[in-house]
């Protein structure tokens, strides 16, 4: 009776810790780290629903743009982009969503660009209008800069982490 009672606390002790650690998640590098409490989106659909739940219109979602920002990016393995898509915020400016496939290849392509996104564990969000910006960020999305001189620029109080890839960083200021 003993032995069963231990093997029953053992196995509720090791079910709390993978729940608490993030483990058996599929999300790799991702899951772990800052990244791990950002959400994450399974597809598209999930991706706009993000944003929606950050309070920032995403209608008319669609593959395609006539301005198409980033779809060439989209279509370069090396950015690391799984799908890309398009909609509009309330004032009619695209919002361009990326469904990310791997995150440490899309880091490892902004810092040769020395470029910034806003992100969550799995996607990526370029809103036109800062105030959609600054709405993701409010409401739990991080922006990870892959250029050393933003680190100067986020003000006291807001959180700093090294990214996936070295010389990006990821914080919840919007630079």
């Amino acid at each position: 009776m003993r032995l069963s009672k231990s093997l029953v606390a053992g196995a509720v002790a090791l079910t709390a810790l993978v729940t608490l650690t993030g483990c058996g998640d599929d999300g790799g590098d991702a899951a772990a780290g800052p990244l791990g409490g950002l959400p994450k989106a399974e597809t598209m659909a999930d991706v706009q629903k993000a944003v929606l739940d950050r309070g920032v219109a995403c209608d008319q979602l669609g593959k395609s743009e006539d301005a198409g920002y980033m779809e060439e990016e989209a279509n370069d393995p090396a950015w690391g982009i799984q799908e890309r898509a398009v909609c509009t915020d309330d004032a009619g400016r695209s919002v361009t969503l990326l469904l990310i496939g791997d995150m440490a290849k899309f880091q490892g392509t902004l810092a040769k660009k020395r470029s910034s996104f806003t992100i969550g564990q799995n996607f990526a969000v370029a809103a036109e209008s800062d105030y959609a910006g600054q709405s993701l960020m409010q409401n739990g999305l991080f922006t990870v800069s892959c250029d050393p001189d933003d680190r100067q620029d986020v003000p006291s109080g807001f959180e700093i982490h090294d990214g996936l890839v070295k010389g990006c960083f990821l914080t919840n200021y919007d630079l």
